[in-house]
């Protein structure tokens, strides 16, 4: 998924963003599910960058991924919108479920530091 992404969001701009950063969420216009994901991350005194892209972006991609699913096979886990997308350090948390699971479990806030991104 996160290749697909990439590749996606480098005809959208959005890349150069997500490698530039520490903290980034892809969300689309509007989206509250992004402005849930920003809230928890500042709450945290996390600085971040908030990327915003398109409904035909957003439609396009998951499209993409699910035709990627259908042709592999495995098309009886075809996923509803990808968006909220989370980056912490360049890498991919993926989506606002991930994100409050890593930190339910324990595990953001140490990420959060490994990274750079807090200093507490």
């Amino acid at each position: 998924m996160e290749q697909l992404l990439m590749v996606a969001m480098e005809e959208e701009g959005p890349k150069q963003i997500v490698e530039g950063s520490i903290v980034v969420i892809v969300g689309k216009r509007g989206c509250y599910m992004s402005y849930v994901a920003q809230r928890l991350l500042e709450e945290l005194k996390a600085y971040l960058r908030m990327c915003e892209v398109s409904l035909g972006f957003a439609a396009k991609t998951t499209l993409m991924h699910n035709i990627g699913k259908i042709l592999s096979g495995d098309d009886k886990t075809l996923v509803a919108p990808l968006f909220p997308v989370v980056y912490i350090g360049g890498k991919l948390v993926e989506s606002l479920d991930q994100l409050i699971a890593i930190h339910v479990f324990v595990e953001l806030i140490p990420l959060l530091k490994t990274t750079g991104v807090i200093w507490l």
